[in-house]
């Protein structure tokens, strides 16, 4: 038993928790030394506006919403005292063509404006403010559109990947993304 164990002040992580940090953007040397000032004053008007917007939250589902995700997302905004934006997308009905890729579609849409509502009263009750979004399109497209849109969004959740990631399993692993590293 450590020091700080003895007397019960020793950090208590969260197991169900994977956070991961993501380098995001740095302020490339060769295109400030190359007379290139408009891509290095992008890069630094970035981190700009990253550091000085407020922090939100984007919680990443696909229509189900998990509850240990949702409850994830909602005991960080209220600590870190942010907004959330749901962001509900996938990318299933692509594969169909026709009528079926229309009913698929709509079914997500019911399903995630359903779930959401939900959220979003649970939210709001706590006063934490929920954006929501919906889209049909590759996950890994749309979180980076939406998170390179607002320069708020410093931490992404989102469900487990693979088989064992279901609504109704005990203690999965929720993946937390950290996106403000930017380093100059």
């Amino acid at each position: 038993m450590g020091f700080t164990d003895w007397f019960g002040l020793a950090i208590k992580k969260n197991k169900d928790v994977d956070v991961q940090k993501i380098k995001k953007q740095s302020v490339d040397m060769g295109a400030m030394a190359s007379g290139s000032p408009s891509v290095a004053a992008e890069a630094l008007g970035r981190m700009v506006d990253q550091n000085n917007a407020p922090t939100k939250v984007l919680m990443v589902q696909d229509g189900e919403y998990m509850q240990q995700v949702t409850d994830y997302a909602l005991k960080m905004a209220q600590r870190l005292d942010c907004e959330i934006i749901a962001l509900d997308v996938t990318d299933k009905p692509l594969q169909f063509s026709g009528e079926r890729k229309a009913r698929e579609s709509e079914r997500f849409i019911e399903m995630a404006a359903k779930n959401a509502e939900q959220f979003i009263n649970q939210a709001t009750a706590q006063g934490i403010k929920v954006a929501h979004i919906m889209d049909i399109a590759a996950p890994e497209e749309v979180v980076a559109r939406v998170s390179a849109a607002d320069a708020g969004i410093r931490y992404v959740l989102s469900k487990p990947e693979g088989e064992n990631a279901t609504a109704d399993q005990q203690r999965p692993h929720v993946p937390v993304f950290d996106l403000h590293c930017s380093r100059l």
